[in-house]
C-alpha cells in the first residue's frame, strides 16, 4: 500500500519534475544566449514554453491513449453545444480573471508580495508582440497540457473530481511562487479544471487562459479599465459584476454538468 501511493504521488510530479527540468534547461542556454534583462524576458519565456510543449505532449498522450482503451475516443463535434462552451469559456474565464485582479489591485496583497513585483516588471518589460504570442497563446497551451492536461487528469482517477480540481489548483498556485499569482493561479485553476471536466476536451481550459491572459495583457498595456484597479464606487461595482457574469455562466454551466451526470 506505501508503495502504491508512492508510485501514485511520483506519476503526478514526475511530469512536473520534467516540464520545469526542461524549462529550466532551456532558460539557463537563452539567459547565455540574450542575456537576462526584463526586455528580453517574455520572449525567453516564449521559446522555453515551446520547448516543453513536445515532452508534455508525450505524457498527455499516452494518457489519452489509456482513457480511450477504458472509455473508447470522445469525438469532436461543432454543434450548437460546443459552440456554447467555447463562448462559455471564454467569458467565464476572462470575467473571472478581471474580477479577481481587481479584488487583489484593491488589497494591500500586492505591497507584500515583493515576488509578485519583480515578476510582473519582467512580464511587462519586453514587446508587446511576445507577450501576446507568449502569454496568451503558447504560455497557456503549455500550462493547461501540464496541469489540467496531466495533473488534473491523473489526479481525477485517484481522488475523483472535486479534490482533483482543488488538488490541481492548489499545485498550479504554488508553481507560480508568489502570494499573489499564487491566489489568482489557484482561483482560475478551479474554473480551468471544471472547464475541462465540464466539456471533455483540453480546448476549454486552453481557450479560457488564454481569454483570462489576454484580457490581463491588454489591460496593463493599454489602461483599459484601469479604473476597476482602485476601490470607488465605478471600480466596486465594475469588479461586481465581472463576479455576477462569471458566476452566472459556471452556474449556468454546472447545472448541464450536473444533468449530463445523472443522465
Amino acid at each position: 500500500m506505501k508503495h502504491t501511493k508512492v508510485y501514485w504521488i511520483w506519476q503526478i510530479f514526475y511530469p512536473i519534475g520534467i516540464y520545469y527540468v526542461v524549462s529550466s534547461l532551456a532558460w539557463f542556454v537563452l539567459e547565455l544566449l540574450m542575456g537576462s534583462g526584463n526586455e528580453t524576458y517574455m520572449l525567453r519565456q516564449l521559446v522555453c514554453s515551446a520547448v516543453t510543449i513536445p515532452f508534455v505532449m508525450k505524457f498527455y498522450s499516452e494518457d489519452s491513449r489509456q482513457r480511450e482503451v477504458v472509455y473508447g475516443k470522445q469525438s469532436f463535434r461543432l454543434d450548437a453545444g460546443e459552440v456554447r462552451n467555447i463562448l462559455f469559456s471564454l467569458i467565464s474565464a476572462a470575467t473571472l480573471g478581471m474580477a479577481v485582479n481587481n479584488i487583489i489591485a484593491m488589497t494591500p496583497l500586492m505591497e507584500v508580495s515583493g515576488g509578485f513585483e519583480t515578476a510582473n516588471k519582467a512580464f511587462f518589460g519586453g514587446q508587446l508582440i511576445y507577450e501576446l504570442l507568449g502569454s496568451c497563446l503558447l504560455i497557456p497551451i503549455a500550462e493547461e497540457l501540464i496541469f489540467r492536461g496531466v495533473v488534473y487528469r491523473r489526479l481525477r482517477v485517484q481522488l475523483g473530481v472535486g479534490p482533483a480540481v482543488l488538488c490541481s489548483a492548489l499545485i498550479f498556485g504554488i508553481v507560480h511562487f508568489n502570494l499573489v499569482q499564487f491566489i489568482y493561479a489557484a482561483i482560475l485553476g478551479c474554473l480551468l479544471a471544471f472547464l475541462y471536466e465540464k466539456t471533455g476536451f483540453f480546448y476549454a481550459p486552453v481557450l479560457g487562459h488564454m481569454a483570462a491572459n489576454t484580457v490581463a495583457v491588454l489591460r496593463q498595456e493599454t489602461g483599459w479599465l484601469a479604473f476597476s484597479y482602485q476601490p470607488t464606487a465605478a471600480g466596486i461595482g465594475f469588479t461586481l459584476l465581472m463576479l455576477a457574469v462569471a458566476f452566472a455562466v459556471i452556474g449556468y454551466m454546472w447545472k448541464e454538468y450536473r444533468k449530463e451526470k445523472q443522465s
